[in-house]
Formats: structure tokens, sequence, C-alpha cells
């Protein structure tokens, strides 16, 4: 089939671009946020609290706030959800500065930028992002929207890393806070080609209750849906945590500084670029369900990797496979959610399935630094190791193993023609 690049796509560049402006935000967010909670505890309890802190608002919010989103207006949500963001980071400096910093209110930023992030990001992923392309470049678009978050590790941690050295952890936080203006300026100007046709009925608790209800059935009345949700649940178990996890070894076992600490994270950012760049073309000519599962197992490997190191840049090395590994697999499992759902019921569909898989990821921190406390961190970087191999031995024998998106022969020459008359199309107009 032939059809144009991407980025022709006008809006879906812009926002793009934006995207990767803020998740280099997001990055000095990951690394400001924890430092200061050490600097404060030296603990990794502490660490791994704020990180549950900011996936809880998931547990408890993400299949409400779906349900809204599929009757709200996304544009208001958008820039609100935004704008929010900026105020809340720059609180933090502003509390250090007025000597009104604890580490109380970072749970409560965290908290509340957690909440920010339910609305934003299911919004964004499965209404926004299949809005601004053609749906059989939703591979493509996925690898492209995720691999700008890609990008903003190589220079995120590493600018976060050298402005925590000259301003300190929480005046760092101000470039995050700059950060999240440009998608603000993007959702203001872009056509909301992303609203769909909301529920008619009232908005009722009972109504809602039912909405709800509706996401949570629409999960499990599919084998597919239902089979990546064991496979995600079960890896993000071991997953979430990694870099609270990363960040403490490097930190209070390695006493390493924050600027190294940040580089270290770019580089491994760097590699991770590959994962989502290359993730289309390994998942050609097979099976999408094949591709996920052999990446799963491909990517558990690294923790057990940096569980038998003592270097390190060893450490780092062996998490930056991993998570090479997890950046190809985010792009793949967006695509059932993105294909198999219908757009009108996409918000509370996926606000119910986030909020199942992120009980995961809110327990992750709390598994592995209790596994630390008891042993070591290095049996916690195993555990994380061996809790992706079992859920891709699990999965292995769900129907998600033979879950395939390529197009029917019949499918494919019908796009074939239309790509065809649109490009005879464009050639007369012009």
């Amino acid at each position: 089939m032939r059809r144009g690049p991407l980025f022709r796509h006008k809006w879906f560049a812009w926002f793009t671009g934006a995207v990767g402006l803020g998740s280099i935000g997001d990055e000095v967010n990951r690394l400001a946020m924890p430092l200061l909670a050490l600097e404060l505890t030296h603990s990794l309890g502490t660490a791994a609290t704020l990180r549950v802190m900011q996936m809880v608002p998931y547990v408890l919010f993400g299949a409400f706030a779906g349900a809204l989103i599929d009757r709200a207006q996304k544009r208001t949500l958008l820039i609100a959800s935004d704008a929010l963001r900026v105020v809340i980071v720059a609180s933090v400096p502003i509390a250090v500065m007025l000597g009104l910093f604890s580490i109380e209110l970072l749970y409560v930023a965290a908290f509340v930028l957690g909440t920010l992030e339910v609305v934003w990001a299911i919004t964004t992923d499965f209404s926004v992002v299949p809005a601004l392309v053609d749906r059989d470049e939703l591979t493509e678009a996925n690898a492209a929207y995720l691999g700008a978050d890609r990008v903003a590790r190589i220079g995120g941690p590493a600018l976060a890393g050298l402005a925590i050295g000259a301003l300190g952890s929480a005046n760092a936080l101000w470039v995050s806070a700059f950060a999240y203006l440009p998608t603000i300026l993007i959702f203001l100007v872009m056509p909301p080609v992303y609203e769909t046709e909301a529920p008619t009925t009232p908005l009722t608790v009972g109504n809602v209750k039912d909405e709800i209800a509706e996401g949570f059935r629409s999960i499990f009345d599919s084998a597919i849906l239902r089979s990546l949700l064991v496979l995600m649940f079960v890896t993000n178990l071991g997953s979430s945590g990694l870099q609270t996890l990363l960040i403490y070894v490097l930190s209070e076992e390695h006493r390493i500084d924050p600027a190294t600490i940040g580089i270290a994270l770019s580089l491994s950012g760097m590699v991770q670029i590959f994962g989502s760049a290359f993730a289309p073309r390994i998942a050609q000519g097979r099976p999408l369900g094949h591709t996920m599962l052999w990446v799963v197992v491909a990517g558990s490997i690294g923790p057990v990797v940096a569980a038998l190191m003592r270097d390190w840049r060893l450490i780092v090395a062996a998490i930056a496979t991993r998570q090479t590994a997890w950046a190809a697999h985010v792009v793949y499992v967006y695509l059932p959610r993105q294909r198999e759902v219908p757009a009108n019921l996409r918000g509370r569909v996926n606000g119910s399935f986030r909020t199942m898989v992120v009980v995961a990821n809110a327990s992750s921190p709390v598994l592995l630094s209790w596994i630390q406390g008891v042993s070591s961190s290095s049996v916690a970087f195993a555990a994380a190791g061996a809790l992706g191999l079992a859920a891709a031995a699990i999965t292995y024998f769900s129907p998600l193993r033979h879950y395939d998106i390529r197009e029917a022969p019949a499918e494919l020459e019908a796009v074939e023609l239309v790509a065809e008359r649109e490009a005879e199309d464009e050639t007369a107009n012009v």
C-alpha cells in the first residue's frame, strides 16, 4: 500500500513536537522530585511512596475519569490539565522560597500531578492520536508519538541533572513548568477533530456508574483486551518502580552526583529511541501478539543482568536495554485499545483498563523497595525481571499470542484504491 509520510498530517506533527517538549518537563520531575525526597530522608521508602502518590490517582479515578472524558469537551480538559500542571509544579520551588516546603507537600503535589495525568493521558493516547492520522498508520503514529517521549529522555535527564546541580532540586522544577506551555498553545489553535459524540443520557450518578461498568465489561468481554491486561499487569508490577530503584542505587549506594545521574539517564534514553523507532519494522511480517510477547521476554533479561552487576555503569546499561524493549512494547500495547474499542467508548474503556493496570504500577515501587529493604537491590532487580518472564509465559497461552492486525488482501486492495484516488484528487487540485 502506498501512502505519504506520516508527518504530512500537520496537526499530528505539531502535537508530537509539543509532546516532546512536555516530556522534557516530565523528565525533570522524575529526577528532581525523588532527589528532593532523598535529600530530606535518604530513604528509598520515601522516594517509592512519592512514586506511588503519582500513580494512585489512576486507581482511584481512572475509570471515573474515562467515563467523564467521553462526555466532556476534550479541548477544555486538555488545556485545563496542562495549565494546572504548570501551577502545581511551580508551587514546589515557590514553597521552598517561602520556607513552607515539606515532604507532605511533595506528596500532595505528586498526587495532584498524577490526577491531571489521568485525564491528559487517556484523552491524548486514545482520542487525539487516532483522530490525527489514518487508521492504518496507527503503528507508525504511536511509534512517532511515543518516540518524541524517548527523544526527551536523551536531553531531559541531562538537563535536569545540570539544572539541579546549578539551581538545586527545587528550582530546577521551573524548567518543568515552562515545558508544559507548548501543548497548551497547540490545543488552543488545533481544530478539535478529536471530539466525539457524547452520551445523551443525563449526567447522573447512576448513568456514570453504568458507563463505568460498560468500560470494565467491554474489557472482560474481549479475549484480546483481557489477555493484554494480564500481560501488562504482571509485567508492570516489576516495571514502574525500576527508575526509582535505579536512582536510589546511583544516589545512595554509589554516591553519584545529580549531574552524572542525569547524564547517565540521558544516555540510556538515547538507546531507548531505537525501541520506539524500530517498533513498526520489528512487527512486520508476523502477528502482533508474537512480537509483543518476545519483546517482553527480551526486556525481562535486562533487570536480571543488572542484579549481577556491581559497576554502576553496567547497571545503567542493563536497565537501558530493558527500557529499550519496553519502548517498543508500549507502541504495540496501544494498538488493540485503539483499534478494538469504538471511538465513543475509548474514554471509559481505557480509563477502566488503566485503572486495573495502574494497580500494578502503584504497587511496583512499594514491592521493589520492600524487596530491597529485606534483601538487597540486586534481588529487587532480579524480581523485576522474573515478573516480566512470568507475564510472557502466562500470556503465551492466551489468544493475544495470535493477535494479528495485518490487513486481509481484500482490505489492502480497497485501501490502496482509496489512496490512489486521494493522490489523483490532490494532483488534480494542484
